[in-house]
């Protein structure tokens, strides 16, 4: 059985919007129009009673960084913190990412202010109508009208239709890939090859005489989580490169101008004697046609033929104790991608979920034998996956913005 979702991501996707409303209050912008296009929806009572409560704890800000750092997770950041002392020293709590904790549905969470079930990109490998399983991280040929895969439009947009100048700052291969068009739209591209080059440019923007709204991307945490494991030297040395950067960055910060950072999951280290690798002709998998998700987070499409219950209690009775197991009518019926879903976004997931416990990571004899070789993996549903930081500075630091955060989450189902 699927765990409850108690917390869907509502506080991640809230984040931006937020932001948005304190850049609004520092420019005599109208910031409850901004907070109410924002997060959407009806102005309903409720609703601008909301709007009341996240504005009232919110201080005005001329200028906003937002810094999402891949494979951040709290019990990470906490286990290395002798190796981050500027960013542990910053005022913090811990929020939980979406479902699947994964990176393209959470960053595109991050940037629209909405949940997998209504922007879309649901998962590592989501199924296509005509296309087959496709990664959002990656796979984009073919889709020409990116709005009809990833549902949401980006905030950034909705700054500049405000008057507000948007900026984003990414390594430059990044600049052009599916990904950035379907999720950073509407804002300008800046490239910069190392973690202190993309704050280095920022900090030159920031003190340009036009507001700014900054989203600087760093992914060098998690590429290095990968390949040898986030318990590694290699990866508590990113680390330390991003304190240091981070560090001279706040140094230079000008007035009223408030820095974010967070993350889109957190990770746990797999070892080759805890990856399960289930043989494709086992007549249990008879009736499935792909194999969706990650080993982490595996989802299993079936063809009309087979049966999704007897599959979903195979699965239990042989891995119920190392995972949590379900159907995917169950898992949108619970509401662990959100409430509020695209017509479409439930065909994108397999019709049953394997999502890993504890330490472990699920393959194919059928799958690639480079996927063998990861040693940091994230995707399921466990603390140290979901977990992530939510840390203030700058003009933000002190404030109830996180209250604020909190408050506003309530819009997300």
């Amino acid at each position: 059985m699927l765990p409850t979702a108690t917390d869907n991501g509502g506080r991640l996707a809230a984040i931006v919007p937020t932001g948005l409303a304190a850049l609004a209050l520092g420019n005599d912008l109208p910031a409850a129009e901004m907070l109410r296009t924002a997060v959407g929806g009806e102005a309903t009572a409720a609703a601008v009673e909301r709007e009341s409560r996240t504005l009232a704890l919110i201080p005005p800000l001329r200028s906003l960084v937002v810094i999402a750092v891949d494979g951040l997770g709290s019990a990470n950041l906490k286990a290395r913190r002798g190796h981050a002392p500027n960013l542990s020293a910053l005022p913090q709590r811990r929020i939980t990412t979406v479902t699947p904790s994964t990176t393209g549905a959470a960053l595109t969470t991050l940037t629209t202010g909405r949940l997998p079930a209504e922007h879309g990109l649901v998962g590592y490998r989501i199924m296509h109508p005509t296309l087959g399983l496709l990664s959002p991280l990656r796979d984009w040929d073919g889709i020409a009208d990116v709005r009809r895969w990833q549902h949401a439009k980006p905030l950034f947009e909705l700054a500049s239709q405000f008057g507000l100048r948007a900026r984003t700052y990414g390594r430059p291969a990044h600049s052009e890939s599916g990904l950035t068009r379907a999720i950073l739209s509407g804002a300008e591209y800046v490239g910069g090859d190392t973690i202190a080059d993309r704050l280095s440019a920022a900090a030159r923007d920031l003190r340009s005489p036009s507001p700014l709204l900054a989203y600087v991307y760093v992914d060098e945490l998690d590429r290095a989580g990968h390949q040898y494991g986030w318990q590694s030297r290699q990866w508590s040395d990113r680390l330390e490169q991003l304190d240091r950067a981070l560090g001279d960055f706040l140094t230079s910060l000008p007035p009223h101008t408030g820095v974010i950072l967070t993350a889109d999951h957190g990770m746990v280290d797999i070892e080759s004697h805890q990856q399960i690798v289930f043989d494709h002709r086992e007549p249990a998998f008879a009736h499935v046609t792909a194999v969706g998700g990650e080993p982490r987070f595996r989802t299993f499409f079936m063809d009309p033929a087979g049966d999704v219950a007897a599959l979903a209690a195979w699965l239990e009775a042989r891995e119920g104790k190392r995972a949590w197991i379900g159907t995917r009518d169950e898992a949108f019926a619970a509401g662990l991608f959100g409430d509020h879903l695209t017509p479409g976004v439930v065909e994108r997931v397999g019709d049953v979920i394997l999502a890993a416990r504890g330490q472990y990571a699920y393959y194919m004899t059928t799958d690639d034998e480079q996927s063998l070789e990861m040693v940091g993996q994230h995707g399921s549903l466990t603390d140290e996956e979901r977990g992530i930081p939510l840390v203030l500075a700058g003009a933000l630091a002190g404030s109830g913005f996180a209250k604020a955060v909190e408050t506003l989450a309530a819009a997300h189902g």
